[in-house]
């Protein structure tokens, strides 16, 4: 992975494209557990990554218990250290604490990383560490003495994924089990750690969980790519109505449709630039780990991609859920059909807005970073040079913040200057309306808990939806503009445009709130743009959307087949569906 990183990132699209279920347990084991390994752990531990290596040990992690999973604090599970024996003994005070949700441990895991309360003999607590816990015996898959672990059962969606629960009855394992590289206990007992401050130490065990949070980013344009071949190759195929005494038309002709889905499959292109790029940052921060760089930059990296990430997840998830059924819907009630995928497709992203943290909450965590961020600009007037750079808008605040609408044409419309310029005055006035609610209720002295509480609707979560929104025009503007192949120029132009206006015209409120707008014209020109667009893209629709997808057996759609033959391949799913033809049988009675 380190001598090609993106190969990894590509080797998980192949399984998610053929398989999400399959893709998550993969990931569960060698991009969580055993990333854990190895960032978190030390030399100690180098026996368990070649464990996972040689496939004999297979792992999991468990965090979220029934009582609390976004408020990680606040878990329950314990790891007394016992001085006699040189053993954690690791314990589930009740019911409630129970760990659930831990994919792969219904059925498969062999080892478990679990977050528990550390606690040295003196009684002290030393917060949240991560413990490898055997959890069955590799050879026989029995349970380990003291484990209670199963399946917790059939959900919506995702059941290829084995999610268990577990309780631990005073379970001891090895001291070395403790994975140390931010603390550790001495054989004697004594709590020992090479960073003093508590909460940089939680930040750092939690910021692993930042390695999961990219890689789902990652499934969003995958399994978007999915929905949108298939409702785009039916739609092309697709004739309803037309002009009297004439031939049906294609619904990919109707503009209402070329709406519904043109801005999706823009967006899905942006964000798989977005994706690809950002996974390249993490690459970077998690060579840094593993080769013990402790340097300022690296610190800073860890921040910005914890701040991203926390804002990425959330948004690509979300917004692959609205494109998994616009594109149901945008097929009819043949979309309804399990052979169709696109229910499939529904149910098994459905899980993602949910785990590796609930998505209402991770913004919080963004834009708490934008409003710090702000608060030292207010002060020094200036932020820090950082790796990434995503508060560098900050450093031009009084210029952002007094721009104006100056567009007279859609000749203006189609400049990247003109969608940075929309995007930088709208960051920085959400910034600014925020920190001031913020501050506002702090100064009534309410405390920062319910001010932070309070700040959310219209002011903290819009913030960070619009930081996300910006970084993937932005980074989506530089990457075309590496682009050497002059006859792609114009379709990455209509990609760059459509995604932008499509996501701008979502916050005009805010425009007209700001005064950023002072008329009713740039609405009409911003909105007539995106049908133009619409139109032009919906002539390479077919053609982009054949670029991303998978083989038709991989794609494994009636509707999205690449033969075009839609009516046929539905046909033959009806007659070949299993029972098709049974008749019904009638009980006799009894009477």
């Amino acid at each position: 992975m380190l001598e090609r990183p993106v190969k990894r990132i590509l080797f998980d699209e192949a399984i998610v494209l053929w398989e999400i279920d399959c893709s998550i347990k993969y990931s569960l084991h060698y991009q969580m557990f055993e990333q854990l390994l190895r960032t978190l752990g030390t030399d100690r531990h180098e026996k368990f990554i070649e464990q996972c290596e040689r496939g004999e040990i297979f792992g999991c992690f468990a965090l979220t218990e029934i009582s609390h999973g976004s408020n990680t604090k606040q878990v329950k599970t314990t790891a007394h250290y016992d001085p006699n024996t040189h053993e954690f003994v690791i314990n589930t005070p009740s019911l409630e604490d129970s760990k659930v949700w831990v994919g792969n441990m219904g059925k498969t895991a062999t080892h478990s990383a679990v977050y528990a309360q550390l606690f040295t003999p003196d009684g002290h607590c030393h917060g949240l560490h991560i413990f490898i816990v055997p959890i069955r015996d590799p050879n026989t898959m029995m349970l380990k003495p003291g484990v209670v672990c199963g399946d917790m059962g059939p959900k919506a969606g995702l059941n290829g994924v084995d999610n268990g629960f577990a309780t631990f009855n005073k379970v001891r394992i090895p001291r070395e089990n403790m994975l140390n590289k931010t603390g550790d206990v001495t054989p004697e007992g004594t709590y020992v750690s090479p960073i003093k401050d508590a909460k940089k130490r939680f930040g750092i065990s939690l910021g692993a969980l930042s390695n999961g949070r990219v890689g789902l980013t990652h499934y969003a344009p995958c399994i978007q790519s999915l929905a949108l071949t298939i409702a785009i190759r039916y739609g092309a195929v697709r004739e309803q109505f037309g002009p009297d005494n004439q031939k049906e038309q294609s619904i990919l002709d109707y503009q209402l449709h070329q709406y519904r889905l043109m801005p999706l499959l823009a967006v899905c292109c942006v964000w798989r630039v977005f994706s690809l790029s950002f996974f390249e940052n993490l690459s970077e921060f998690l060579f840094g780990l593993a080769t013990g760089d402790k340097s300022d930059r690296q610190a800073d990296l860890g921040k910005e991609i914890h701040a991203i990430s926390c804002a990425s997840k959330p948004i690509s998830s979300w917004t692959t859920q609205m494109v998994i059924q616009e594109c149901r819907e945008a097929c009819g009630g043949h979309g309804y059909l399990k052979a169709a995928r696109l229910s499939d497709l529904r149910n098994s992203n459905d899980p993602l807005l949910t785990f590796e943290g609930d998505n209402n909450v991770l913004l919080q965590q963004t834009s708490n970073f934008l409003l710090s961020n702000y608060e030292e600009y207010l002060k020094t007037k200036k932020v820090p040079n950082t790796p990434l750079g995503i508060c560098g808008f900050l450093n031009e605040f009084e210029k952002n913040i007094n721009l104006k609408f100056r567009c007279q044409d859609q000749k203006e419309l189609m400049s990247e200057k003109t969608v940075m310029e929309m995007f930088n005055w709208l960051i920085c006035y959400m910034t600014k309306i925020s920190y001031e609610k913020l501050k506002s209720n702090l100064d009534k002295g309410v405390d920062l808990f319910t001010a932070r509480n309070e700040n959310q609707v219209f002011y903290s979560k819009t913030l960070a939806t619009i930081f996300m929104e910006r970084q993937l025009i932005e980074r989506f503007i530089t990457k075309i503009n590496e682009n050497k192949d002059s006859s792609l120029q114009k379709v990455l132009d209509n990609i760059l445009y459509l995604s932008a206006y499509y996501l701008l015209d979502k916050h005009v409120g805010i425009f007209y709130q700001g005064s950023y707008f002072s008329s009713e014209k740039p609405v009409f020109m911003i909105r007539e743009l995106i049908l133009e667009l619409c139109k032009q893209m919906k002539d390479e629709a077919v053609g982009m959307v054949d670029s991303m997808a998978p083989p038709d057996y991989v794609l494994n759609s009636v509707l999205g087949s690449s033969d075009g033959l839609v009516y046929q391949n539905l046909y033959n799913a009806m007659i070949q569906s299993n029972g098709a033809f049974e008749p019904i049988k009638i009980a006799k009675s009894k009477l």
